[in-house]
Formats: C-alpha cells, sequence, structure tokens
C-alpha cells in the first residue's frame, strides 16, 4: 500500500508493475493474508496502525482477484483501467503534432510492438498494454535467471524508452489536473 501509493504518484507505469508483482505474490501465498503478514507487511517498519492499514490493502486485493475471477492469471480492473488511460494518453500524444519526441519514441517501438503482439497472440491489445506485458516478461525473466537475447534487450529498451516517456507526460497531466 505505502510502495503502491508512492509509486503511482511518481511513475505511473512502476505503480502498474508493482500492482502487477502484488497480483503474483498473492496468487504465490496462495490467497492467504497471513503468509503475506508474516513475509511482507511485518517487515515494514511502521506503527501497528499502519500495519492494519497495509493489512486491510491486501486483503482487499485479494477480494477483487476473487470477485473478477483473477486467481490464476489477469489484471484487475483497477489495473486494466489505470493501463487504458495511459493508452488514451499515448494516442493523444501520437496525434499531436507538437509531440514529435513521443512520436519518434513510437515509431522506433512500433515493429517490436507489433511483432510481440503477434508472438504473445494479443493482436487487440493496445499498445501501452503490450509494451508493459513485455516489460514485466522481462522482469520475471530476470528474477529467474534467464539469458536474454540481444533481439529482445533492443526491443525492451525501446519499450522502455516509450513507457517512461508516457509516464513522465502522465505525471505532468496529473499534476496539472490538481
Amino acid at each position: 500500500m505505502i510502495i503502491a501509493q508512492q509509486k503511482e504518484k511518481e511513475n505511473i507505469i512502476e505503480y502498474i508493475l508493482y500492482l502487477r508483482q502484488i497480483q503474483d505474490i498473492i496468487r504465490a501465498s496462495d490467497f492467504n493474508l497471513d503468509k503475506i503478514e508474516d513475509s511482507i507487511i511485518n517487515r515494514f517498519k511502521v506503527s501497528e496502525k499502519i500495519k492494519s492499514n497495509i493489512r486491510q490493502w491486501y486483503s482487499d486485493f485479494i477480494l477483487d482477484l476473487k470477485s473478477e475471477k483473477k486467481e490464476k492469471s489477469g489484471d484487475i480492473k483497477r489495473i486494466e483501467v489505470v493501463i487504458n488511460k495511459v493508452n488514451e494518453l499515448h494516442t493523444s500524444l501520437i496525434n499531436n503534432p507538437k509531440e514529435y519526441k513521443h512520436a519518434e519514441l513510437y515509431r522506433w517501438a512500433k515493429p517490436y510492438i507489433e511483432e510481440f503482439k503477434s508472438l504473445s497472440k494479443q493482436e487487440n491489445s493496445n499498445d501501452v498494454k503490450v509494451c508493459i506485458d513485455a516489460m514485466y516478461s522481462l522482469l520475471l525473466l530476470r528474477i529467474k535467471g534467464q539469458d536474454i537475447s540481444e533481439d529482445t534487450m533492443q526491443a525492451m529498451q525501446t519499450f522502455s524508452n516509450l513507457l517512461a516517456h508516457l509516464a513522465l507526460k502522465y505525471k505532468q497531466q496529473e499534476g496539472s489536473n490538481e
């Protein structure tokens, strides 16, 4: 909860990736809140009141996964909503002739996005979701210590650059809406 709130304010892409990690942690913990409390919540050096809030946040997350029938895989709605919001920003930046930097970053990433869509059978997914899926897959490969090809790393760099730019633009947009 604490980390999620911080990431949501600072970098929306890291926030999405973090929430995906939380989903996987909950699944790996068999939706057992006591296991999560022992392995995660109790490691926070915060007051018991804040720990209680964190426990409630995880409990709510578990309920969302179960009620949305995402126990095995997939993103809960709150993640999908944020991804779609970032993709709307992406689309508006592509269509804005003043946003030449974004257009250039997208031009470099687009062939890799199309390739990833095809390989992962996500032809109907939006560009931002594809990039996030790819970056999350890279994170999992690194955690497992698997080798990553030079071509894959090149593709991931274009995704990373595009998503970093989107995160910056998102933060600027959200700051102007406050």
